[in-house]
């Protein structure tokens, strides 16, 4: 079975997809270097994470007239026509106080003219001006400065704008954005320093002795420390070091240290080599209700693994006064990478065999979650003591097939189901059977749809190739980052037939027989569901239900449908499926009479990275909608039914009327964030916190179910779907 997990690893990857990004230049965030100005009006702006638009294609990149030595923006106002030209920039990892835009203007040629200057907050393409301010332009003037400030509230976008009215020309350079006083100018290229250092870019040169239990001992203690100091020192969190290759000389002198004192005298050296703290800042939380994790960071004051000096030292770097823009190795909030610059290096080109490299790896990985994860607190094992259980297994694999074997166990250690490992290329095509696999409510696996002779609908799965369904269970469960026991089987259901072989051997149990069929495999595609009863067969029209499946419908209809139908006597939202991103908006618009909580979001602190915020509280509904449905509202959840899909089955059972119906949900909500190991491997997995108002838990648990359904392997075999039955049952109940 080994065998067959590595063999899957191989398969179970995903290509990295090519993100559309325009290119700003080095010179400042805002800066006009070899920047593209987009049309304003075009939809296609919104795949951009940050570009420069106008209304008026005159507008262009002025290279001939420079403000100091950066180039400026040229906008042709007239009296009959004003301009209106826009930067926006998507993320919403920024967190701050307030907001400054600011820059140089100069102006020529210029008749009762005036250039207003704004900053707003919001979702793009419903963006409104929060601050502005208005200056007037006459006849020819030299570079003025503006400034625009405002409160930061937290957003997906900000803009920076410039209207004008009236005849002239218009220069536009030297633009700023300022969160708290700090530069976002530090966002643009703050690798710099870090790729000036390429010394170890094709081996580390780390070759340790046999693993002794001293030398381990050293290297746990190492691992700790490094991450820290990645994460917290002041030097370190803005990028001034390749963190990686000060890994590695530093590395052997500290594991091959003799004894406690000998290692803290050389880890005391090295920390003395990025300078003194000379600024702190008081990180005492004032309010705890408004935290749900905290950074765990007393060992550094432990009297076994430090002395008093080191443990000082490292205590005052953790009280340093840090960057709040940056926190250079903190994976950033986003769903892809929202600058243009990839903080953790891949080395794709490095050989599994490279000593260095897997440390490393192990270190980057067990910082990352220790020091990113929302939910470290809530894995089976504690995550403080994975480090040493793993070291082992990095320290000297047998094969690079193990080390990535090991890669993927550290992984789902924790225990959350959007944690996937990716590979920077694909593996080779598996084989399989197109059979689609459900959970009855008594713990068995049933064809629920099939495209083989061999197997009927209705069928338990009890053993593939002699394996017994629960032995398959154990063997994945390693590999495999299930927030839950519902998730880990449905998981299993995906994969539990996949081969290299071109036939199986299959044990079912249909009603009391149980018999072995050899089947043919086929080059694994997800089978098409066949077999259940469509919706449409329960009648609901006659019964005055709506039946919306939010993976399927459109837009246009859903918009429609509710519009028509607003007085139903019931809706049912079957969200079994991933729903298309919109249509919580659209609902959003008939389901609430006014606005209500819902949930409440986390973020990490970059300044005390570990200790996570409330960030949000989010609320649903409109102001004012007395229009709003009034019928019973049934959403349909079960163990598909995750992240999007359980926020906004969340978010729908705030309506009036509602009740959740079905079983345990994957257990895996929040912002999904990524980073990026040796050899090119990509780890996705949960980067913000998603809770109940105040802190109910989400995570794990999965959404709250009001009414159970208990799917029987009749109900599979017969193609009745136990969740729209028991949708009816309750809507038409009094």
């Amino acid at each position: 079975m080994k065998n067959k997990l590595l063999y899957l690893l191989s398969f179970l990857v995903i290509t990295f997809a090519a993100q559309g990004q325009t290119q700003q230049g080095k010179k400042g965030f805002l800066s006009f270097d070899d920047a593209q100005i987009h049309t304003l009006s075009d939809p296609g702006l919104q795949r951009f994470k940050m570009a420069w638009a106008s209304d008026d294609s005159e507008t262009q990149v002025d290279s001939q007239t420079l403000y100091g030595n950066q180039p400026s923006l040229f906008v042709r106002s007239s009296q009959g026509k004003g301009v209106k030209v826009q930067f926006h920039f998507s993320n919403r990892d920024i967190v701050g106080k307030t907001v400054v835009f600011s820059g140089k203007y100069k102006c020529a040629q210029a008749r009762n003219a005036k250039v207003r200057f704004a900053i707003g907050l919001d979702t793009f393409l419903n963006t409104f001006e929060n601050e502005s301010t208005e200056v007037e332009c006459n006849g020819d003037q030299d570079w003025k400065s503006f400034s625009v400030e405002m409160p930061l509230t937290r957003t997906s976008f900000f803009f920076f704008r410039l209207m004008t009215s009236g005849d002239m020309k218009l220069w536009l350079s030297d633009c700023q954005v300022l969160i708290d006083g700090q530069s976002l100018d530090i966002l643009v290229d703050p690798s710099a320093e870090v790729d000036k250092d390429t010394e170890f870019m094709r081996d580390s040169r780390v070759a340790l002795t046999e693993p002794i239990q001293q030398v381990m001992e050293n290297l746990v203690v190492l691992g700790k420390v490094w991450g820290f100091l990645k994460y917290y020192h002041p030097q370190v969190v803005i990028g001034k070091y390749n963190w990686d290759f000060e890994l590695f000389r530093v590395l052997p002198e500290i594991a091959r240290a003799q004894n406690k004192e000998e290692r803290n005298r050389a880890l005391s050296k090295w920390i003395d080599k990025y300078g003194g703290i000379t600024e702190t800042e008081d990180y005492t939380v004032k309010d705890s209700t408004q935290y749900h994790r905290f950074a765990y960071l007393q060992w550094l004051e432990d009297p076994m693994l430090f002395d008093t000096d080191l443990s000082d030292k490292l205590v005052k770097i953790k009280n340093a006064k840090r960057n709040g823009v940056l926190n250079y190795y903190l994976p950033p909030l986003a769903w892809k990478e929202e600058v243009e610059f990839r903080r953790e290096k891949v080395y794709p080109g490095i050989s599994w065999k490279d000593q260095g490299f897997r440390l490393l790896t192990l270190y980057r990985l067990w910082n990352a979650v220790e020091y990113g994860f929302p939910y470290v607190n809530l894995t089976d094992h504690p995550w403080s003591t994975l480090l040493e259980k793993y070291l082992p297994e990095f320290y000297n694999p047998v094969s690079g097939s193990e080390l990535y074997l090991s890669i993927q166990k550290l992984l789902a250690e924790i225990n959350d189901s959007h944690g996937t490992y990716e590979l920077p290329v694909k593996g080779s095509r598996m084989r399989g059977l197109p059979l689609g696999i459900t959970l009855t409510a008594d713990g068995n696996y049933a064809v629920e749809s099939t495209h083989l002779k061999e197997i009927d609908r209705g069928a338990v799965i009890k053993a593939v190739n002699d394996k017994s369904v629960q032995e398959l269970i154990e063997e994945f469960r390693p590999i495999i980052a299930s927030s839950n026991e519902n998730t880990l089987k449905r998981d299993v259901a995906r994969r539990m037939f996949l081969t290299k072989e071109e036939e199986e051997t299959v044990t079912v149990k249909e009603g009391k027989r149980t018999s072995k069929r050899k089947v043919h495999t086929q080059v694994y595609t997800m089978p098409e569901a066949v077999g259940r009863k469509m919706p449409e067969e329960y009648d609901l029209d006659s019964k005055d239900i709506i039946y919306i499946n939010v993976a399927q419908i459109s837009a246009d209809r859903l918009n429609e449908l509710m519009s028509a139908r607003i007085n139903s006597k019931g809706l049912i939202l079957d969200m079994r499926q991933y729903p298309q991103l919109y249509t919580k908006d659209i609902l959003e618009k008939y389901l609430y009479p006014k606005p209500v909580p819902y949930m409440w979001f986390s973020m990490n602190s970059k300044k005390y990275p570990g200790n996570y915020f409330l960030d949000i509280k989010g609320n649903v509904g409109p102001k004012e909608n007395p229009g709003y449905f009034k019928g019973k509202i049934a959403i349909l959840v079960n163990e598909g039914t995750q992240s999007f899909g359980e926020l906004s089955s969340i978010a729908y059972r705030a309506a009036p009327r509602s009740a959740v119906i079905g079983t345990q949900t994957a257990g895996a909500n929040g912002h999904i964030g990524y980073f990026f190991l040796p050899y090119g491997i990509k780890i996705n997995y949960t980067m913000a916190g998603a809770f109940y108002p105040d802190w109910g838990m989400n995570q794990r648990v999965g959404v709250k179910i009001d009414i159970p359904v208990e799917q029987t392997v009749k109900d599979v075999k017969y193609g009745e779907d136990a969740w729209i039955k028991k949708a009816i049952e309750y809507i038409e109940g009094e």
